[in-house]
């Protein structure tokens, strides 16, 4: 398995990150890796996003780990993660491709396994996600807004 250090795809590129900065996207390609890339993945996440709060970073960096880990774990591997920043309005999507079509599931886990709650967390954390065929397989992608999620309106009676 080979290292994830250095492995940005030629031509992806690496922002400024200083306040307002808008790239798009960051790519990290995964092929040829396994599961202790996570570490790696996570880190490269967390540098091209150090502008964001870190409650925010906090759920972006989840998401990202839980969508890669997923394709670890269900198909051949991820073939690469992008993510794409716009400071107005606030909003991070994260994209993992894998090689199968088979679709992520929301499952309920069982109570006394110690796995299963990746794509819970995903749907708990995420404005929105969803999945969309590629020529090679699959895309999970996932959009996280900063404040207020996207599926809750402003006008939301208090109560």
């Amino acid at each position: 398995m080979g290292s994830v250090e250095g492995r940005v795809r030629k031509g992806a590129k690496v922002p400024d990150p200083g306040p307002g900065a808008e790239e798009a996207p960051w790519v990290m390609d995964l092929r040829g890796t396994g599961p202790s890339a996570l570490a790696q993945v996570r880190g490269w996440a967390r540098g091209l996003l150090v502008s964001l709060a870190p409650e925010h970073l906090s759920d972006v960096l989840m998401v990202v780990e839980e969508l890669t880990a997923n394709a670890y774990e269900h198909t051949d591997g991820p073939h690469c993660a992008r993510l794409t920043a716009l400071a107005r309005p606030c909003l991070v999507v994260i994209e993992v491709d894998d090689p199968q079509r088979a679709r992520p599931v929301v499952r309920q886990p069982d109570v006394t396994s110690l796995r299963g709650r990746g794509m819970q967390l995903v749907d708990r954390l995420a404005d929105i996600w969803g999945v969309h065929e590629n020529p090679e397989g699959k895309t999970v992608w996932a959009r996280l807004g900063c404040g207020i999620p996207m599926r809750d309106s402003c006008d939301s009676p208090s109560g």
